[in-house]
């Protein structure tokens, strides 16, 4: 006797039916924002053209975007009855021959008027342009950003073949020491948010839940880069996560099946912008700083060859002592040039001392992952838990300088070390490869 049905199957005809039309709606959407994005994209990279022009002439080689905006990857949201774009539209300008301080008045000129035509056309967005010469790219060293420049980079005006001075390099001879740099500067930016979750403790702002979405998808580009799995574009990288997971002899500090599906819900929400799905929840930054600090430790561990029991500033030592000395007064010597050699001269005996131990960069970067991995513990409870006993004046002796601001802040001891360590990031080491 045949068994019952305990459905109809005109039912399910419907249910198939209707499935078919949610993915038919589902494309739609997708094709109407990018539509939208590929406008947006196209007005800046005129408008930045057009204002390069204006102020460089004749020297112009070539003009070029890169970042997502150049690979279709920008994130677009409504803003007030125009559009804006989360982070910033970054161009490269090359001359034959670049001009210091010239160049850099010029360049602030192309982007503060290039923001302001846009805005007048409702279009909200910050511009980074560097200006560099012909030369630039043949040096350029097997970094993520040189990978993604050589085959993700637009050439808006100017030479096409420009991009292909980059030498030639896989996505597996990319440095790791790049990759974990990365990882460092996204934990940075978390930083800056810090005081976010003291003043909305229920929900993420939308800043910091940009924040967030980068540290995943930038978690993935940096345990992709040290696996030799790197892909150039958001999409790729979760799919490749994706396939990973399937892998028994994928190595991990965590579960890439969990990770994985979480990247590409951000993924989701980076390449959409959708304000609907956005996930708000403190818990996605509580997670995605647990993932960080597993990562980081995992990564250090790879570099320097070590156990998995080492304390932050064990290992961190034990990565600065692969430095020559070279490269330790490259560092210092790039703090003493932006601070000034008369300015800076109280601090050289300290620097000095510093400069046996680490670069610049190590010591923001250890401070940086003292406080980052505590932050989830620290906004908690509003202050340091006893149970932390954690010696920040101690920790504030590895920073170059402190924040002019951090004496006269109020609050807990750790807000003010947050504070140095974000203002000597970007005081010292932003835009810089020292």
């Amino acid at each position: 006797m045949r068994e019952r049905l305990d459905f109809e199957p005109s039912d399910l005809k419907q249910e198939v039916a209707l499935a078919q039309e949610d993915r038919s709606h589902y494309r739609e959407i997708q094709d109407e924002l990018m539509k939208r994005r590929n406008e947006v994209v196209q007005k800046i990279c005129d408008t930045v053209g057009g204002e390069c022009s204006t102020a460089f002439g004749n020297r112009v080689v070539s003009l070029i975007v890169t970042g997502s905006a150049a690979r279709g990857e920008a994130t677009i949201v409504n803003s007030g009855n125009g559009s804006k774009l989360l982070g910033d539209a970054e161009f490269l300008l090359v001359v034959q021959q670049t001009d210091g301080a010239a160049d850099a008045r010029c360049a602030d000129t192309v982007k503060c008027e290039s923001a302001r035509k846009l805005r007048s056309q409702g279009i909200e967005v910050l511009i980074d342009l560097a200006v560099v010469q012909v030369s630039y790219f043949k040096r350029l060293p097997p970094y993520i950003f040189s990978y993604e420049l050589r085959v993700c980079g637009q050439v808006i005006s100017g030479d096409p073949n420009i991009l292909e001075l980059i030498p030639k390099f896989t996505a597996r001879d990319i440095s790791r020491e790049d990759a974990w740099r990365l990882l460092c500067n996204r934990m940075i930016e978390q930083l800056e948010f810090a005081g976010d979750l003291e003043e909305s403790p229920v929900q993420l702002t939308p800043r910091l839940h940009y924040a967030t979405v980068k540290l995943y998808l930038d978690m993935a580009t940096s345990y992709l880069a040290f696996i030799g799995g790197y892909a150039p574009t958001y999409r790729e990288r979760a799919e490749r996560l994706v396939e990973l997971a399937t892998e028994p002899t994928a190595e991990a500090p965590f579960s890439l099946r969990k990770f994985g599906a979480r990247v590409t819900e951000c993924t989701s929400w980076k390449l959409t912008g959708d304000e609907e799905a956005r996930d708000r929840r403190v818990e996605l930054w509580r997670e995605a700083i647990r993932y960080m600090r597993r990562l980081w430790r995992w990564e250090m561990i790879q570099l320097t060859n070590d156990q998995n029991d080492l304390t932050i500033a064990d290992l961190s030592a034990r990565l600065a002592r692969r430095q020559n000395m070279a490269q330790r007064l490259r560092g210092w010597m790039s703090l003493v040039k932006r601070r000034g050699l008369v300015k800076s001269s109280p601090q050289w005996p300290r620097w000095m001392k510093l400069a046996l131990y680490a670069t610049p960069r190590y010591l923001v970067y250890q401070a940086a992952a003292e406080v980052a991995f505590r932050l989830p513990c620290l906004v908690k409870h509003s202050g340091q838990p006893e149970r932390l006993n954690v010696k920040w004046r101690e920790m504030q002796t590895l920073l170059p300088e402190h924040a002019p601001q951090s004496d006269s802040c109020r609050g807990p001891i750790w807000r003010k070390f947050v504070d140095d360590v974000v203002w000597n990031y970007s005081e010292f080491l932003q835009d810089t490869r020292a």
